[in-house]
Protein backbone atom coordinates (compact mmCIF):
# COMPACT_ATOMS: atom_id res chain seq x y z
CA UNK A 1 0.00 0.00 0.00
CA UNK A 2 1.46 3.21 -0.71
CA UNK A 3 0.28 6.80 0.02
CA UNK A 4 0.25 8.04 -3.45
CA UNK A 5 0.40 6.21 -7.62
CA UNK A 6 1.86 8.54 -9.57
CA UNK A 7 0.50 7.42 -13.21
CA UNK A 8 3.01 9.03 -15.80
CA UNK A 9 6.92 9.86 -16.03
CA UNK A 10 6.74 13.48 -17.88
CA UNK A 11 7.15 16.38 -16.63
CA UNK A 12 4.03 16.77 -14.29
CA UNK A 13 4.77 12.98 -13.13
CA UNK A 14 8.10 13.89 -12.03
CA UNK A 15 7.17 16.79 -9.96
CA UNK A 16 4.09 15.19 -8.48
CA UNK A 17 6.16 12.91 -7.33
CA UNK A 18 8.58 14.79 -5.93
CA UNK A 19 6.41 17.38 -4.24
CA UNK A 20 4.92 14.02 -2.16
CA UNK A 21 8.00 12.13 -1.44
CA UNK A 22 9.77 15.68 -0.16
CA UNK A 23 6.26 15.92 2.29
CA UNK A 24 7.13 12.36 3.70
CA UNK A 25 4.71 10.38 1.71
CA UNK A 26 5.52 6.84 0.31
CA UNK A 27 5.01 7.17 -3.39
CA UNK A 28 5.36 5.15 -6.50
CA UNK A 29 5.59 6.40 -10.04
CA UNK A 30 4.65 4.07 -13.06
CA UNK A 31 5.25 4.40 -16.51
CA UNK A 32 5.38 2.74 -19.54
CA UNK A 33 7.90 4.91 -21.45
CA UNK A 34 10.68 7.68 -21.39
CA UNK A 35 7.60 10.33 -21.36
CA UNK A 36 7.49 13.51 -23.59
CA UNK A 37 10.03 15.42 -22.15
CA UNK A 38 12.53 14.55 -24.73
CA UNK A 39 10.32 17.14 -26.46
CA UNK A 40 11.12 19.46 -23.94
CA UNK A 41 13.55 22.66 -25.03
CA UNK A 42 14.42 23.46 -21.69
CA UNK A 43 12.55 26.61 -21.67
CA UNK A 44 8.88 27.00 -19.72
CA UNK A 45 6.42 28.74 -21.31
CA UNK A 46 3.38 29.86 -18.98
CA UNK A 47 1.50 32.56 -21.10
CA UNK A 48 -0.47 35.24 -20.02
CA UNK A 49 -1.79 33.80 -17.11
CA UNK A 50 -4.16 36.68 -15.30
CA UNK A 51 -5.76 36.68 -19.53
CA UNK A 52 -5.63 33.05 -19.40
CA UNK A 53 -7.67 32.66 -16.17
CA UNK A 54 -11.00 34.10 -17.97
CA UNK A 55 -11.15 31.75 -20.83
CA UNK A 56 -13.80 28.97 -20.29
CA UNK A 57 -12.49 25.48 -19.38
CA UNK A 58 -8.32 26.38 -19.27
CA UNK A 59 -6.87 24.83 -16.45
CA UNK A 60 -5.84 28.23 -15.50
CA UNK A 61 -9.26 28.47 -13.86
CA UNK A 62 -8.35 25.95 -11.11
CA UNK A 63 -5.54 28.16 -10.32
CA UNK A 64 -4.69 32.00 -8.68
CA UNK A 65 -1.33 33.51 -10.49
CA UNK A 66 -0.18 33.00 -6.89
CA UNK A 67 -0.21 29.46 -7.40
CA UNK A 68 1.50 29.49 -10.66
CA UNK A 69 4.58 32.05 -9.22
CA UNK A 70 4.98 29.07 -6.92
CA UNK A 71 5.06 26.61 -9.22
CA UNK A 72 7.91 28.56 -10.66
CA UNK A 73 9.20 28.97 -7.84
CA UNK A 74 9.49 25.05 -6.99
CA UNK A 75 11.35 24.28 -10.38
CA UNK A 76 13.92 26.94 -9.43
CA UNK A 77 14.23 25.35 -6.16
CA UNK A 78 14.62 21.47 -7.43
CA UNK A 79 17.05 23.15 -10.20
CA UNK A 80 18.98 26.08 -9.23
CA UNK A 81 20.11 26.52 -12.79
CA UNK A 82 16.85 28.00 -13.81
CA UNK A 83 16.45 31.94 -13.54
CA UNK A 84 12.95 33.24 -12.25
CA UNK A 85 12.50 36.77 -12.99
CA UNK A 86 9.25 39.24 -13.11
CA UNK A 87 9.32 39.66 -16.84
CA UNK A 88 9.60 36.74 -19.95
CA UNK A 89 13.23 36.52 -20.65
CA UNK A 90 14.44 35.66 -24.14
CA UNK A 91 16.37 32.42 -26.18
CA UNK A 92 18.05 31.50 -29.21
CA UNK A 93 16.54 28.68 -30.99
CA UNK A 94 18.46 26.36 -33.19
CA UNK A 95 18.06 28.40 -36.21
CA UNK A 96 19.06 31.32 -34.60
CA UNK A 97 16.08 33.28 -34.04
CA UNK A 98 15.14 34.90 -30.57
CA UNK A 99 12.29 33.25 -28.48
CA UNK A 100 10.91 34.55 -25.50
CA UNK A 101 10.13 32.31 -22.31
CA UNK A 102 8.80 32.58 -18.47
CA UNK A 103 12.02 30.55 -17.14
CA UNK A 104 14.96 28.91 -18.20
CA UNK A 105 18.42 27.92 -17.52
CA UNK A 106 20.70 30.75 -16.96
CA UNK A 107 23.59 29.68 -19.35
CA UNK A 108 20.54 30.24 -22.55
CA UNK A 109 19.10 33.68 -21.34
CA UNK A 110 20.30 36.02 -24.06
CA UNK A 111 22.55 39.29 -22.93
CA UNK A 112 21.28 42.55 -22.62
CA UNK A 113 20.87 43.99 -26.25
CA UNK A 114 21.96 47.43 -24.67
CA UNK A 115 25.26 46.66 -24.75
CA UNK A 116 27.37 46.19 -27.72
CA UNK A 117 28.66 42.32 -27.94
CA UNK A 118 30.39 40.22 -30.80
CA UNK A 119 28.67 36.81 -31.31
CA UNK A 120 30.74 33.75 -32.14
CA UNK A 121 29.40 30.93 -33.12
CA UNK A 122 31.09 28.00 -32.64
CA UNK A 123 29.69 24.68 -35.20
CA UNK A 124 30.68 20.89 -34.28
CA UNK A 125 31.36 18.90 -37.39
CA UNK A 126 28.41 16.73 -38.88
CA UNK A 127 25.96 17.79 -36.82
CA UNK A 128 23.14 16.93 -37.84
CA UNK A 129 19.56 19.04 -38.35
CA UNK A 130 21.91 22.11 -37.80
CA UNK A 131 22.24 24.73 -40.40
CA UNK A 132 24.96 27.17 -39.57
CA UNK A 133 24.33 29.33 -43.25
CA UNK A 134 20.54 29.79 -41.52
CA UNK A 135 21.54 30.13 -38.19
CA UNK A 136 24.18 33.45 -39.21
CA UNK A 137 21.72 34.77 -41.65
CA UNK A 138 18.65 35.07 -38.38
CA UNK A 139 21.55 35.82 -35.82
CA UNK A 140 22.71 39.10 -38.17
CA UNK A 141 18.84 39.66 -38.71
CA UNK A 142 18.19 39.53 -34.81
CA UNK A 143 21.26 41.46 -33.47
CA UNK A 144 21.64 44.56 -35.83
CA UNK A 145 25.13 46.91 -35.02
CA UNK A 146 26.06 43.76 -33.29
CA UNK A 147 29.15 41.92 -35.13
CA UNK A 148 28.66 37.73 -35.73
CA UNK A 149 31.33 35.47 -36.57
CA UNK A 150 31.55 31.52 -37.65
CA UNK A 151 34.11 29.01 -36.23
CA UNK A 152 34.11 25.24 -37.27
CA UNK A 153 35.36 22.76 -34.74
CA UNK A 154 36.23 18.98 -35.20
CA UNK A 155 36.08 16.22 -31.84
CA UNK A 156 38.83 13.52 -32.30
CA UNK A 157 36.06 11.19 -31.05
CA UNK A 158 34.20 11.85 -34.00
CA UNK A 159 36.53 12.08 -36.92
CA UNK A 160 35.76 8.98 -38.16
CA UNK A 161 32.30 9.39 -38.41
CA UNK A 162 32.44 12.62 -40.14
CA UNK A 163 34.80 11.47 -42.46
CA UNK A 164 32.40 9.36 -43.68
CA UNK A 165 30.01 11.21 -43.81
CA UNK A 166 27.68 10.66 -40.75
CA UNK A 167 25.78 13.10 -39.17
CA UNK A 168 25.90 13.50 -35.30
CA UNK A 169 22.77 13.70 -33.49
CA UNK A 170 22.38 16.93 -30.42
CA UNK A 171 22.29 13.95 -28.50
CA UNK A 172 25.54 12.66 -28.90
CA UNK A 173 27.52 15.76 -29.12
CA UNK A 174 25.37 16.85 -25.73
CA UNK A 175 26.99 13.56 -23.99
CA UNK A 176 30.58 14.62 -25.26
CA UNK A 177 30.48 18.22 -23.81
CA UNK A 178 29.22 16.69 -20.58
CA UNK A 179 32.62 14.22 -20.81
CA UNK A 180 36.00 15.43 -20.06
CA UNK A 181 37.70 14.82 -23.22
CA UNK A 182 35.28 16.93 -25.13
CA UNK A 183 35.20 19.95 -22.58
CA UNK A 184 39.34 19.75 -23.26
CA UNK A 185 38.59 20.21 -26.95
CA UNK A 186 35.65 22.61 -26.47
CA UNK A 187 37.50 24.54 -23.95
CA UNK A 188 40.89 24.49 -26.51
CA UNK A 189 38.85 26.05 -29.34
CA UNK A 190 37.43 28.60 -26.95
CA UNK A 191 40.76 29.69 -26.24
CA UNK A 192 41.33 30.37 -29.62
CA UNK A 193 38.84 32.37 -30.18
CA UNK A 194 39.94 34.53 -27.26
CA UNK A 195 43.54 34.70 -27.90
CA UNK A 196 42.15 35.56 -31.59
CA UNK A 197 40.28 38.60 -30.39
CA UNK A 198 42.79 39.88 -28.29
CA UNK A 199 45.21 39.76 -31.14
CA UNK A 200 42.90 41.82 -33.25
CA UNK A 201 43.11 44.54 -30.20
CA UNK A 202 39.43 44.38 -29.27
CA UNK A 203 39.79 43.32 -25.52
CA UNK A 204 37.15 46.06 -24.48
CA UNK A 205 34.38 44.38 -26.76
CA UNK A 206 31.98 41.85 -24.98
CA UNK A 207 32.44 38.33 -26.47
CA UNK A 208 30.37 35.40 -26.53
CA UNK A 209 30.27 32.08 -28.12
CA UNK A 210 27.34 30.55 -29.15
CA UNK A 211 27.10 26.58 -29.03
CA UNK A 212 24.12 24.43 -30.10
CA UNK A 213 23.37 21.01 -28.38
CA UNK A 214 25.02 22.27 -25.05
CA UNK A 215 23.50 21.33 -21.90
CA UNK A 216 25.70 22.58 -18.88
CA UNK A 217 22.60 22.08 -16.45
CA UNK A 218 21.12 18.93 -14.59
CA UNK A 219 24.26 17.76 -12.68
CA UNK A 220 23.08 15.51 -9.95
CA UNK A 221 25.35 16.17 -6.68
CA UNK A 222 23.86 13.05 -5.07
CA UNK A 223 25.73 11.66 -7.99
CA UNK A 224 29.24 11.64 -9.13
CA UNK A 225 29.21 14.36 -10.90
CA UNK A 226 30.57 14.74 -14.67
CA UNK A 227 33.87 16.06 -15.48
CA UNK A 228 33.27 20.49 -15.33
CA UNK A 229 35.72 22.70 -16.74
CA UNK A 230 35.75 26.66 -16.33
CA UNK A 231 35.94 28.24 -19.63
CA UNK A 232 37.57 31.17 -20.48
CA UNK A 233 34.46 32.80 -22.27
CA UNK A 234 30.96 33.08 -21.40
CA UNK A 235 29.18 30.52 -23.77
CA UNK A 236 25.50 30.89 -24.66
CA UNK A 237 23.06 27.87 -25.13
CA UNK A 238 20.86 27.25 -27.98
CA UNK A 239 17.68 24.85 -28.00
CA UNK A 240 17.86 21.91 -30.44
CA UNK A 241 15.57 19.91 -32.43
CA UNK A 242 13.65 16.86 -30.24
CA UNK A 243 15.24 14.65 -29.50
CA UNK A 244 16.10 17.40 -27.46
CA UNK A 245 19.10 16.93 -25.22
CA UNK A 246 17.76 19.45 -22.38
CA UNK A 247 14.78 17.43 -22.18
CA UNK A 248 16.61 13.86 -22.08
CA UNK A 249 18.98 15.67 -19.21
CA UNK A 250 15.97 17.28 -17.57
CA UNK A 251 14.18 14.09 -17.41
CA UNK A 252 17.07 11.91 -15.81
CA UNK A 253 18.11 14.84 -13.28
CA UNK A 254 14.28 14.80 -11.83
CA UNK A 255 14.13 11.40 -11.88
CA UNK A 256 17.32 11.36 -9.71
CA UNK A 257 15.77 13.72 -7.67
CA UNK A 258 12.66 11.69 -6.70
CA UNK A 259 14.52 8.32 -6.24
CA UNK A 260 16.66 10.27 -3.80
CA UNK A 261 13.40 11.36 -1.76
CA UNK A 262 12.84 7.64 -1.42
CA UNK A 263 10.24 7.41 -4.58
CA UNK A 264 10.05 3.96 -6.13
CA UNK A 265 10.04 3.47 -9.93
CA UNK A 266 8.10 1.01 -12.23
CA UNK A 267 9.06 1.35 -15.44
CA UNK A 268 7.53 -0.16 -18.73
CA UNK A 269 4.30 -0.52 -16.88
CA UNK A 270 1.11 0.10 -18.12
CA UNK A 271 -1.80 1.56 -16.31
CA UNK A 272 -4.94 -0.41 -17.97
CA UNK A 273 -7.51 -0.24 -15.11
CA UNK A 274 -9.05 0.76 -11.78
CA UNK A 275 -10.93 -1.42 -9.11
CA UNK A 276 -13.03 1.36 -6.83
CA UNK A 277 -16.39 1.84 -4.35
CA UNK A 278 -18.91 3.74 -4.50
CA UNK A 279 -19.00 6.34 -2.45
CA UNK A 280 -22.19 7.99 -2.40
CA UNK A 281 -25.98 7.23 -3.45
CA UNK A 282 -24.99 8.82 -6.77
CA UNK A 283 -22.69 5.77 -7.38
CA UNK A 284 -19.75 7.75 -6.78
CA UNK A 285 -16.40 5.83 -7.15
CA UNK A 286 -13.28 6.02 -5.00
CA UNK A 287 -10.12 4.43 -6.80
CA UNK A 288 -8.75 2.01 -4.35
CA UNK A 289 -6.47 -0.62 -7.13
CA UNK A 290 -4.84 0.02 -9.87
CA UNK A 291 -4.24 -2.70 -12.12
CA UNK A 292 -1.08 -2.07 -14.44
CA UNK A 293 0.52 -4.72 -17.19
CA UNK A 294 3.98 -5.06 -16.65
CA UNK A 295 6.99 -7.84 -18.03
CA UNK A 296 3.77 -9.98 -19.11
CA UNK A 297 2.11 -9.75 -16.26
CA UNK A 298 -1.06 -8.04 -14.71
CA UNK A 299 -0.48 -6.22 -10.96
CA UNK A 300 -2.95 -4.85 -8.74
CA UNK A 301 -1.43 -2.32 -6.87
CA UNK A 302 -3.10 -0.13 -3.82
CA UNK A 303 -2.98 3.26 -2.44
CA UNK A 304 -4.47 6.13 -0.62
CA UNK A 305 -4.14 8.50 -3.50
CA UNK A 306 -3.69 7.99 -7.22
CA UNK A 307 -2.12 11.02 -9.56
CA UNK A 308 -3.05 10.88 -12.99
CA UNK A 309 0.01 12.72 -15.24
CA UNK A 310 -0.04 10.70 -18.13
CA UNK A 311 0.19 13.92 -20.68
CA UNK A 312 -2.21 15.30 -23.49
CA UNK A 313 -2.64 14.37 -27.30
CA UNK A 314 1.35 14.71 -27.69
CA UNK A 315 1.82 11.91 -25.07
CA UNK A 316 -1.67 9.56 -25.64
CA UNK A 317 -3.05 10.65 -22.23
CA UNK A 318 -6.18 12.60 -23.45
CA UNK A 319 -8.33 10.24 -26.20
CA UNK A 320 -10.22 12.28 -28.62
CA UNK A 321 -13.34 10.56 -30.39
CA UNK A 322 -13.77 10.94 -34.22
CA UNK A 323 -16.31 13.90 -34.18
CA UNK A 324 -14.92 15.17 -31.15
CA UNK A 325 -17.70 14.40 -29.15
CA UNK A 326 -15.95 12.73 -26.53
CA UNK A 327 -12.46 13.79 -25.06
CA UNK A 328 -11.08 11.38 -21.83
CA UNK A 329 -8.05 10.68 -20.13
CA UNK A 330 -6.77 7.57 -20.96
CA UNK A 331 -6.58 5.75 -17.52
CA UNK A 332 -9.53 6.14 -15.64
CA UNK A 333 -11.61 7.27 -18.58
CA UNK A 334 -12.70 10.17 -17.08
CA UNK A 335 -13.65 13.65 -19.00
CA UNK A 336 -11.65 16.18 -18.98
CA UNK A 337 -12.63 19.06 -16.50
Amino acid sequence: MWDAIVVGGGLAGWIAGIRAAQRGKKVLLITEGVGTLFYFSGIFDYGEVENLRHLPKHPYTLFNSQAVAQGKRFVQEICPEYVVKDTPQSALTVLGTVRRGDLMPRNMVLPDRQEPCKLVLLVPEGLKDFFPEIVMANLAREFPGWQVSEKRMQVAALAEWTRLGKSVSSIDYANIWRSEEGQIALAHEIDEIKRRHQQAGKTQERLVVVLPSLVTEYFDASRTKPYQKEFSLPILEMSSFVPSPHGRYFAEYLKHVFSDLGGELMLGARAVSFNGASTTENQVKSCRELTVHSVGKSLCLKGEKFIIATGGLLGGGIKVGMVRQSIRESVFDLPLF
